[in-house]
């Protein structure tokens, strides 16, 4: 039989290797649909070669916005100090797995009786390690390293955040402007209207009352445009905020020039395992959850003893010829024993338990809601699509009835009542295109936004 015999250098390499305690850092396997419950066999045009999805609307200005929005925005700012910041950290955690060694240097001078004076300098190096028995410093280690890859996923969530906070801010800019451009066709439409049956009215052929209601009607569509420019104005404010920049208007031309951008095409959508690759927040969560099992070894650890082995080497000398020739060495080795502490180390034992059990809920809850996001988007993008197509239908139906009614009413065939109905269907239909055509927008922007794609 073959005996094993220790050495002085391998008993400190089998201390240094020992298995660390408590349960392995990985985060457990999570039950998720194998596809989309509401994705449409081809939402949209998909380029796998470029995945920047905002160029899919194919509008320069939204392009640059984004731009500047990943280079300045001070949300991604912040996070990318709290990345270094953790980084730091890491450097931190893993010194612990090494010794510390200080250097002294002390001089003293004692005056005698017969005023002579004896001076000396004392030289010392200290030595402090802590042999990682059961895996404290390395489970440490691992919660940190967890921890810098859940800022550098914080980061990349800012950046995600941040983008669809510009995205959908710019499709409302240009929603507020197709809203004016629109309401002074509007006002184009009512004013001939009311220029018609003021000439009635004069010719006797109309009642007062009619003018008053055309008069009106104008009035009321007039009312809308301070808010509409302020609506404009507060997304501009928005925007540059986002940019980086002080509230600032007239970056994006004139309301006149607003066109909402229409779709082509887009990343592809791929399956819901994909979430957890692409979604930074779900890297984020997840990496917290390793973090907090990590943790977990960490306290346990304090349950067994623990080893210090403090050393000190020193030697001093007469401060006038500084000859150091006696040097003196020593080496101590300290066992720390668990006895008795009222239940302390189990009790925080048992709360890292929990903190781990709840990151790892929050984990299962932040894929649940990123699941929920880009289905939710999916509905909304159908159900846009159908509305769009109804809409472009009711708006020519619209305009159609609109032109006969006026035609009938000049030949005093049709009432002003009907003239007025059909006005206002008219740009009421007009008003719920762009609104539609601004929601399936901010729809497309929620979907990928989701999906966690660039």
């Amino acid at each position: 039989m073959m005996v094993r015999r220790w050495t002085p250098c391998a008993l400190v390499g089998a201390m240094l290797t020992a298995c660390a305690v408590g349960p392995e850092p990985v985060a457990p396997e999570l039950d998720i649909p194998t596809a989309y419950e509401g994705a449409p066999d081809n939402p949209v045009e998909t380029r796998p070669e470029d995945l920047s999805w905002w160029k899919g609307f194919n509008d320069e200005a939204l392009i640059t916005l984004v731009e500047e929005v990943r280079a300045n925005n001070l949300d991604i700012a912040i996070a990318r100090e709290n990345l270094e910041r953790s980084r730091a950290l890491v450097t931190a955690a893993r010194s612990d797995l090494f010794p510390t060694i200080d250097g002294e240097a002390q001089g003293q001078a004692v005056r005698q009786s017969d005023e002579t004076t004896d001076s000396t300098v004392s030289l010392a190096g200290v030595m402090a390690f802590e042999p990682d028995l059961f895996g404290r410093s390395r489970r440490r280690l691992t919660a940190a390293l967890a921890r810098l890859d859940a800022a550098a996923g914080d980061t990349a969530d800012a950046q995600r955040v941040a983008v669809r906070t510009a995205a959908q801010q710019y499709i409302d800019l240009r929603r507020a402007g197709a809203r004016l451009a629109l309401l002074d066709s509007s006002l184009d439409l009512q004013t001939h209207t009311l220029d018609i049956v003021t000439s009635r009215y004069d010719a006797g052929l109309s009642p007062e009352l009619d003018v008053d209601r055309a008069a009106a009607d104008l009035a009321q569509t007039r009312a809308r445009r301070p808010i509409l420019m302020a609506d404009r104005q507060q997304a501009e404010f928005s925007l540059s905020v986002l940019s980086g920049r002080p509230p600032q208007t007239g970056r994006f031309g004139r309301p006149d020039d607003d066109i909402i951008p229409d779709f082509e095409r887009g990343p592809e959508i791929g399956f819901p395992a994909d979430l957890l690759r692409q979604r930074p927040d779900i890297r984020a969560a997840e990496a917290r959850l390793v973090a907090e099992l990590a943790a977990i070894g960490a306290e346990k650890a304090d349950l067994y003893p623990s080893l210090r082995l403090p050393g000190r080497i020193s030697s001093s000398s007469d401060a006038e010829d500084f000859d150091f020739d006696g040097v003196t060495m020593s080496l101590s080795a300290i066992v720390d024993i668990p006895l008795f502490d009222m239940g302390r180390r189990r009790a925080e034992v048992t709360a890292q338990e929990r903190q781990a059990a709840a990151a790892a809920l929050t984990w299962e809850r932040q894929v649940l809601e990123a699941l929920q996001e880009v289905e939710t988007a999916f509905v909304s993008i159908e159900a846009l699509s159908a509305r769009l197509v109804d809409l472009e239908r009711a708006v020519e139906s619209s305009e159609s009835a609109y032109r006969q009614l006026d035609a009938l009413y000049r030949e005093g065939l049709a009432s002003f009542i009907d003239v007025l109905d059909a006005q206002r269907t008219l740009i009421s239909t007009r008003e719920s295109m762009v609104e539609a055509q601004a929601d399936y927008a901010s729809a497309i922007i929620d979907l990928y936004s989701g999906l966690g794609v660039n």
